[in-house]
């Protein structure tokens, strides 16, 4: 469990590029890294998108 300056301090990395987060919440430092999860989860949401699958807080038709 982290305190609230950790909290702070990790807030401050992501504001400022020091840290990637992407949206399924994993973290890295490596910027090549963050776009590489980045591309996967696109990819990912691609594959979903085109079976027709939607996701939470969208409406079925």
């Amino acid at each position: 469990m982290t305190n609230p300056e950790q909290n702070g301090q990790q807030e401050r990395a992501l504001e400022t590029g020091e840290v990637h987060q992407d949206a399924e919440g994993r973290r890295t430092g490596d910027p090549r890294a963050g776009a590489a999860h980045a591309d996967s989860e696109a990819d990912r949401n691609a594959e979903h998108l085109a079976r027709g699958e939607v996701g939470p807080g969208v409406p079925e038709r």
